[in-house]
């Protein structure tokens, strides 16, 4: 498989017998069947394959907080469920915390 390179960027990908011309700032590059274009990237000559970021504890910790915002202002009376749901969450949030 060939692939289109624009500096760091794999534009596309192709069979190795459907290049077309291109601009000198492209080149065609022979790559794995399994490049991914827009995610993989062309770095000092090879393809570097795109990592899934993991999220961090403080990245969980504002997802949660996120959630648990509005139904504090909205439950600022709590009725028993949603001390319960309230006290799930803020538990959630310090596990994450630990971890910082």
């Amino acid at each position: 498989m060939k692939a289109l390179i624009q500096g760091t960027r794999i534009c596309q990908t192709v069979p190795d017998d459907k290049t077309f011309p291109v601009h000198n700032d492209l080149q065609w590059v022979s790559v794995s069947d399994d490049t991914v274009v827009d995610k993989d990237r062309w770095v000092d000559g090879a393809v570097v394959k795109y990592v899934e970021p993991v999220p961090s504890a403080l990245d969980k910790i504002m997802v949660l907080e996120t959630a648990i915002t509005p139904r504090r202002i909205r439950d600022s009376v709590l009725t028993d469920d949603g001390r319960a749901w309230l006290d799930s969450q803020e538990k959630l949030i310090a596990v994450e915390r630990g971890k910082l």
